[in-house]
């Protein structure tokens, strides 16, 4: 489909042009930033300003621990899982695990020790990071994995960077610290990152260090990001979108990142004021309430930032047309990505963006349309057709799944999305619908399947059925359907109770509502399309 447009039409001055990738590994991006910007700032964390320097000195100490104890290069392909909220360890880590030869996994930190559990087992992890107060539900969830108990590090978040902590743990690095491991930016995975794909189920997409690379470069070369950028670091860095468009991107060209553990809007703001950031990236739930806090000084807030990224975002929000009116002059850019292209794939450009569009493939990347039952076969200009795609930035495949990965990586090296768009007639690609069941709650991937499992274990659920009902603020929300069984008392107010051990906050309906029955196709599948419609 690529070739049907001239994209070139649409890249501005130094905007199209082909995306040179450094056959370095991932870690490189840091020490690069360090050696050049040395003593800028990366990163504002509360009251702390770190230099590129002391990130990357302690990035160096977290390598050569790890080396030291026997771990990464000497036996390549081990796992470090590191379970952090967004904090300078959670880089210090990352890079430093990266450095030292070893697959980072970073699970969110909303996971229930239910949840963290599965990942443990999956991965097995030589080393685990993770936040002191979830020291007890990592205990347990290692010993329901029923693996190896790794060798674990708890943290206090900023702790190893106040003044006078931590710097005794540098000499190590400093003396003389181990050198990398030879590194294949191409083959060799940096990142399991987890993912319910795009046919369901808990999933690791393998990420290789030129798969992150590229996307981070794609993203600087698009928006033209310099060294003066200031980036807000609001979206969770365990998340593909955080971790490369804020994190990896910043320390690309060296721009600063205000990194904020949590989002709660007046901090965000104030740090957006107080820093001058340039560039914000976040969901379409976060700007609505940074929307909600600002009021009637939204413009004076932003008035720093060029242009703002909106995630997550369904068709029909007013989101766009509400910020539009808040801040005229700060562009909000929509584009289109998933897990498994490390994500981005498709951005308006900046100069020419389209309302109700994701934009154009980004440069190095092609996307095609093709009819879901026959996938290798093209759909006609104008028609709806599932969005496939092929570039660097695509996953390696999923970890341990071969048969997963072959549902979803065809012949040529063409990524199945799941999601179905169109191309309207100057070439930009609009997304209309999904193949796969899935919920785009405040920008997290919410699996129907995965409720249902859970709500079906409850002794009164006979049948249930989730879905996404639309929400203005939320993009969409969990509903689930309940048919109880026979005899049970009609009482559903204790399923929120139910489920909450079970499913990170961020999974749970947002409704619940008893029907007689779930209505099914000829086969027996849940007819969901009606559930979607019937009224509330």
């Amino acid at each position: 489909m690529a070739d049907k447009f001239e994209w070139s039409k649409f890249y501005p001055q130094g905007l199209g042009r082909a995306v040179g990738i450094p056959p370095k590994p991932l870690w490189w991006l840091l020490e690069n930033a360090a050696r050049r910007h040395e003593k800028r700032p990366a990163l504002y964390y509360k009251e702390l300003t770190i230099s590129y320097e002391r990130l990357w000195k302690h990035a160096l100490s977290a390598s050569a621990h790890m080396r030291f104890k026997g771990y990464g290069a000497a036996k390549y392909q081990e796992r470090v899982l590191i379970w952090l909220p967004n904090c300078p360890e959670f880089i210090t880590h990352y890079y430093g695990a990266l450095r030292a030869g070893l697959i980072v996994t970073t699970p969110s930190p909303h996971l229930t020790t239910e949840e963290i559990t599965k990942i443990i087992a999956d991965t097995d992890p030589s080393i685990a990071v993770f936040d002191v107060q979830r020291v007890l539900d990592f205990d347990s969830a290692v010993q329901a994995a029923g693996t190896r108990e790794p060798k674990t590090q708890y943290i206090e978040p900023g702790q190893e960077y106040r003044p006078g902590a931590g710097d005794s743990g540098l000499l190590q690095a400093l003396i003389e610290p181990p050198p990398p491991p030879k590194t294949r930016p191409e083959v060799d995975v940096a990142v399991l990152q987890y993912t319910s794909g795009t046919t369901g189920g808990l999933k690791a997409a393998m990420m290789s260090h030129r798969n992150l690379i590229v996307n981070a470069l794609q993203n600087c070369n698009w928006f033209s990001w310099t060294e003066n950028d200031v980036i807000l670091g609001a979206l969770p860095l365990c998340h593909t979108w955080g971790m490369c468009c804020v994190m990896n991107s910043a320390f690309a060209v060296g721009a600063s990142i205000v990194l904020l553990e949590q989002f709660k809007p007046d901090e965000v703001l104030a740090a957006i004021v107080k820093h001058k950031v340039t560039v914000v990236y976040g969901s379409g739930t976060m700007f609505n309430r940074l929307l909600d806090a600002a009021g009637a000084d939204a413009a004076k807030i932003f008035a720093s930032v060029r242009y703002v990224k909106a995630g997550a975002m369904l068709i029909g929000s007013d989101l766009p047309q509400r910020w539009a009116k808040a801040c005229p002059k700060i562009p909000m850019i929509n584009g289109y990505g998933l897990t498994e292209a490390s994500p981005e794939v498709c951005n308006n450009p900046p100069q020419r963006a389209k309302a109700g569009t994701v934009g154009i493939p980004l440069p190095g990347t092609e996307v095609r349309l093709c009819k879901a039952d026959e996938p290798g076969v093209e759909v006609g200009v104008g028609e709806e057709g599932e969005v496939q795609v092929r570039g660097p930035q695509v996953m390696l495949g999923y970890w341990s799944q071969p048969d997963a990965t072959k549902e979803v990586m065809l012949d040529g090296g063409w990524l199945r999305t799941g999601d179905v768009g169109v191309f309207d007639d100057e070439g930009y690609l609009k997304i209309v619908d999904r193949l796969k069941d899935l919920i785009k709650f405040r920008g997290y991937s919410v699996y129907p399947s995965e409720i249902e499992t859970v709500l079906l274990t409850h002794p009164a659920i006979a049948e249930c059925a989730v879905v996404g009902k639309p929400d203005k603020v939320d993009g969409e929300v969990p509903v689930a359907y309940v048919v109880l069984k026979h005899g049970a008392p009609p009482d559903i107010a204790d399923l929120p109770k139910f489920v909450a051990p079970h499913l990170a906050a961020f999974k749970h309906p947002r409704r619940y509502h008893l029907v007689h029955e779930i209505p099914k196709n000829h086969v027996g599948k849940p007819l969901k399309r009606m559930l979607r419609e019937l009224p509330e």
